[in-house]
């Protein structure tokens, strides 16, 4: 039997459900928000993309937000905390411990509880509404 990890087509948006999930748990397992490596094809083009500083529409923008990341990043670890889905609601709520060190040459290191809040359109199995939270105040 072939592990459903295997199954998923990656180069085709999300065909249930289901596979959005099991897209947004691959995505987490790779620390995309950190790594830059991020299924584009699980986000609606038009998705809203909000933290505690700013929101703007557009999955293209926000992968491109995550490429540039990588510069400033020298070393990463993400510990998944909290996964759940409320399938009726159609919605995915995530929490992460988040710890990075930053490419400045005192090296700092920052760690701070993250958190996103998927919104997932039921006809199109595409996220809509991509909301972080963090566990500290932006200022």
């Amino acid at each position: 039997m072939k592990d459903a990890k295997q199954e998923l087509d990656l180069t085709v948006p999300p065909r249930s459900f289901q596979e959005t999930l099991e897209r947004i748990r691959l995505d987490n397992d790779r620390s995309y928000f950190l790594s830059g490596r991020v299924d584009r094809l699980i986000y609606d083009e038009n998705c809203v993309f909000a933290d505690p500083f700013v929101s703007f529409e557009g999955r293209d923008r926000f992968v491109e937000n995550l490429s540039n990341l990588g510069s400033f990043i020298t070393n990463y670890s993400a510990k998944m905390l909290r996964y759940e889905d409320s399938t009726p609601d159609s919605i995915v709520k995530t929490r992460v411990m988040v710890t990075l060190e930053l490419n400045l040459p005192w090296k700092p290191i920052l760690a701070w509880p993250w958190g996103v809040e998927y919104v997932i359109d039921p006809k199109t199995n595409l996220i809509t509404t991509h909301k972080e939270t963090w566990g500290i105040e932006p200022w």
